[in-house]
């Protein structure tokens, strides 16, 4: 089994704002491009997580995924780019058929659709959308897969649906990639993960997961057997010891949670750090040595896809060239990454 690794783009901070952060995206993916990496993923945000996790204080800079990846997809030569995960339903399906035909031209065949139908009742309701109970999401979300498959494969597209009603559109250029790029879920629950195995995927993209919560899903919906590709964002802090990374998770989580330790205590322990802070499932945090143990786990499982999301997100560009020169080396028996 290939392992191959990619990195969660820093596209929001408490630190950077405006055109630094930018700036920081765009150094970031440019170096996982001349390291190796396989993807660089984009998250699908309409609000910074402030809005989220420390209610009444102002929201974070929060570049908008598109519009970044696109200028990725053009800074970068073989990197593959993808969407970690694109919300189908803040964009017409039809639309985001052409805007993603033209970013797998732009890039030259390396887009990676992942997709999901999004989660955050604030982003709806802020920018307008009608927020709907996760069943309707769910199935909007699949009539607009569908729209997007037909729209990549066939000249005109008629349909008429519960929630989209497209009369002839054609959608050209077509994607490079052929039949379609290659189209990854996200998502974690039970319901949401049935209803996207209904549009055939080539992936899934987990979240952050525990590995027996992560093998349970694996095994539930029989992703091996049906030839899916399965990858995991996977929180990290690399240093050259362990004590180092420890410190870099603690002041990572304490940034986002301040001193709210109810908060942090809903979250499932995986590691325990200096000051009593715990960082939630999902998670590999200390030396080299340490991260490939960890991932050699998830590896048995069937995992053979690593989207790093590092802490902090600042921390991204020498957690890049660390992983490059002292983890990924250990998997080349797996990968061609």
């Amino acid at each position: 089994m290939d392992v191959k690794f990619g990195v969660y783009l820093p596209t929001f901070s408490r630190v950077k704002t405006g055109r630094e952060l930018w700036n920081f995206c765009l150094e970031s993916a440019l170096i996982a491009d001349k390291l190796g990496f396989e993807s660089i993923w984009a998250p699908d945000h309409l609000l910074g997580f402030d809005s989220v996790e420390r209610i009444g204080e102002p929201s974070i800079d929060m570049l908008e995924s598109f519009t970044t990846i696109t200028a990725l997809a053009q800074a970068t030569r073989s990197v593959k780019i993808g969407f970690s995960v694109l919300c189908l339903l803040f964009r017409n399906p039809a639309l985001t058929a052409k805007m993603a035909a033209t970013l797998d031209v732009i890039s030259n065949g390396r887009l990676l659709f992942g997709l999901g139908a999004g989660w955050r009742k604030d982003e709806f309701k802020s920018y307008g959308y009608v927020w709907r109970p996760l069943k309707e999401r769910l199935e909007e979300s699949i009539e607009a897969t569908e729209i997007i498959k037909r729209c990549w494969t066939m000249d005109k597209v008629y349909f008429k649906g519960k929630y989209y009603n497209i009369d002839g559109c054609e959608v050209k250029p077509k994607p490079l990639q052929k039949p379609n790029p290659p189209i990854w879920f996200g998502g974690v629950g039970l319901k949401a993960l049935e209803g996207f195995m209904r549009i055939s995927p080539d992936g899934w993209l987990a979240p952050p997961l525990r590995l027996e919560d992560l093998k349970y899903r694996i095994d539930a919906f029989n992703m091996k057997g049906r030839g899916l590709t399965i990858a995991m964002e996977m929180y990290t802090s690399i240093d050259v010891t362990s004590d180092k990374a420890l410190e870099n998770a603690r002041r990572s989580v304490e940034r986002w949670f301040g001193d709210s330790a109810e908060k942090v205590a809903e979250y499932d322990t995986s590691v325990q750090l200096p000051g009593g802070i715990t960082v939630h499932y999902g998670a590999t945090i200390g030396s080299p040595d340490h991260c490939i143990d960890v991932i050699s786990r998830y590896v048995e499982i069937g995992v053979s896809h690593f989207v790093l999301h590092f802490m902090p997100l600042e921390a991204t560009v020498e957690g890049l060239k660390m992983y490059a020169e002292k983890v990924i080396p250990y998997f080349s028996e797996y990968s061609s990454f």
